[in-house]
């Protein structure tokens, strides 16, 4: 297929709910005519918003307004994948409130992956290492002479940009590399109530460093990012451009496949082949890395709508959570919802590590599947709109001859394909039902029927 290919039901529900958070019938009437290229488009296309979330006193109470705020952003249909895209940057740069409490900070870091998460990744990578939430977390703020704090050196290495290890195995970086970062890194300061950094000049090591030896990207010299004024240091002596010419021992860009292999295993599925990385890697770099441009090329690449790419992925708990509200037509206040994310290992404004939020098989251990049932349970049974509310009648509106025509019809509902024991499973839970009154069959089988199907092992994937 090509990206003039029309999407058909089928691909642009599979596209919406890697590129957002789900799709309602509303939302595949739109885009199941649109090719590939015009979807995509039509999701790229709206310009980044300014806003940011609310902050206020550090409490438990402000993380609670925050994540209620950024859920309802996830929510509206013209920003889902501006946001999803913020939810990556958002794990891949992991700070979190159980390390940073502090919610104006916090905020602003958010806003920039909303503002700058599909434009220049050099961009993004300098307000992030002057952000004052990065440098309070990873000890930008205590980095300076005579003993430098190698903490973010260590992370923008191997976490942010370059990885530890390239394809072949070889170590993309030493450890002399990170104290030579972790020099050319000093003297970043945050003043009072200011929310980035700026350099003092008497905690900036002004002397020569060294880094990457031998290699394409070696670079000597009063190495640094910006002087006191803000001006940032010329291209060879600016630790982003330098980070950016690093090429493996493949001699291809290191950062452009370590980015990119990222963003795919984000938004299709993981372990890609190397030569599909390197295609869309080409792009990237031709593209002067905007982000845009490689997830434009992502999303439609063939490989993006193969079988492999389709109910491979465990969802994580967002994705969860929020497809099941739009594909139901269900509402919420989302003052619950924090909570049960919480509760399945996502909570929002705080990745457990570094390296964010885990992938795959993770999200369904024991405790967190139970927490999935638990919040299946709380949005079938949502009546009044104080947590969850769906309306039953309208679900199962439409005419069904026999349980079979039920079933079939919220599965269809949900988008998804069980296996023949799955479906047997929720046809002998409405079995159950026979004698029961119309009314009754409604609110108590058919919205435990809801429940059932969100539990199910093929609906934990997508």
């Amino acid at each position: 297929m090509a990206a003039t290919d029309i999407l058909g039901p089928a691909d642009a529900a599979h596209l919406l709910r890697r590129a957002g958070f789900g799709a309602t019938a509303k939302d595949l009437t739109q885009f199941a005519p649109l090719t590939r290229a015009a979807a995509v488009s039509e999701l790229l296309g709206t310009k980044p918003r300014s806003s940011k979330p609310p902050s206020g006193k550090d409490t438990a109470d402000t993380l609670a307004k925050m994540q209620r705020w950024w859920l309802k952003q996830m929510l509206s249909p013209k920003w889902r994948l501006h946001e999803k895209i913020a939810l990556f940057w958002h794990a891949h740069f992991g700070t979190g409130w159980s390390t940073l409490p502090q919610s104006a900070k916090l905020a602003r870091q958010n806003a920039l992956f909303r503002q700058l998460g599909l434009g220049p990744f050099r961009t993004l990578l300098y307000e992030v290492t002057r952000d004052g939430a990065m440098l309070e977390a990873r000890d930008g703020v205590r980095n300076g002479i005579p003993a430098p704090n190698e903490n973010y050196a260590s992370e923008l290495l191997e976490s942010y940009t370059l990885g530890a290890l390239d394809a072949n195995g070889m170590p993309n970086f030493t450890q002399t590399d990170v104290g030579e970062f972790a020099r050319a890194l000093t003297g970043y300061r945050i003043a009072a109530k200011a929310q980035f950094g700026k350099i003092e000049p008497a905690a900036f090591d002004s002397n020569d460093k060294h880094v990457f030896a031998g290699r394409t990207g070696e670079a000597t010299g009063n190495l640094g990012i910006e002087d006191e004024t803000g001006a940032q240091f010329p291209a060879a002596t600016n630790l982003l451009d330098i980070l950016l010419a690093q090429r493996d021992s493949d001699d291809r860009p290191t950062v452009a496949r370590f980015l990119t292999r990222r963003l795919w295993e984000w938004l299709a599925y993981p372990a890609p082949d190397l030569a599909l990385i390197d295609a869309l890697a080409d792009v990237f770099v031709a593209s002067g890395y905007q982000t845009g441009a490689l997830v434009q090329a992502i999303l439609t690449h063939d490989e993006f709508y193969s079988d492999a790419a389709r109910s491979s992925t465990a969802r994580t708990p967002v994705d969860f959570a929020l497809a099941s509200l739009r594909a139901l037509g269900a509402s919420s206040s989302l003052a619950a919802l924090p909570a049960a994310l919480g509760d399945m290992g996502m909570a929002l404004f705080d990745p457990p590590g570094v390296e964010g939020w885990p992938s795959g098989e993770a999200w369904l251990a024991f405790g967190r599947y139970l927490a999935r049932i638990d919040f299946a349970q709380a949005l079938a049974a949502g009546r009044s709109g104080r947590t969850y509310s769906l309306n039953a009648k309208k679900l199962f509106a439409a005419p069904a001859v026999d349980d079979a025509a039920v079933v079939d019809g919220l599965l269809a509902t949900l988008d998804v394909v069980p296996s023949d024991s799955s479906r047997q499973v929720l046809l002998d839970y409405l079995a159950t039902a026979v004698g029961l009154a119309a009314k009754d069959r409604l609110e108590r089988k058919l919205r435990g029927l809801v429940a059932l199907a969100l539990t199910l092992p093929e609906y934990q994937l997508h």
